[in-house]
C-alpha cells in the first residue's frame, strides 16, 4: 500500500488560504458566469421598460395635446 498525503484540514493542519489575486479571479468569473446566464433575462425586462416608456410618452403626448385644443 502507497502513502497518500493528507488532505488540509486533516490531523489539524490549516487549510491553504487562497491569494488575493486568486479570490478576485474568482469573484470576477462568479460574476461573469452569472451574467451571461441572465443576459437574455436582462435584454427582456430592458426591451420591456423601453415599450413601457414609449407608451408613457405617447400617453403624454396625447394628453397635452388633447388639453390644448
Amino acid at each position: 500500500m502507497g502513502t497518500h498525503p493528507t488532505p488540509p484540514g486533516a490531523a489539524g493542519e490549516e487549510p491553504p488560504v487562497p491569494s488575493r489575486r486568486t479570490r478576485c479571479r474568482r469573484a470576477a468569473r462568479g460574476w461573469v458566469r452569472w451574467a451571461v446566464r441572465r443576459r437574455n433575462v436582462a435584454a427582456d425586462q430592458f426591451l420591456r421598460g423601453a415599450c413601457y416608456g414609449a407608451g408613457a410618452t405617447a400617453v403624454s403626448l396625447l394628453t397635452v395635446w388633447a388639453q390644448t385644443r
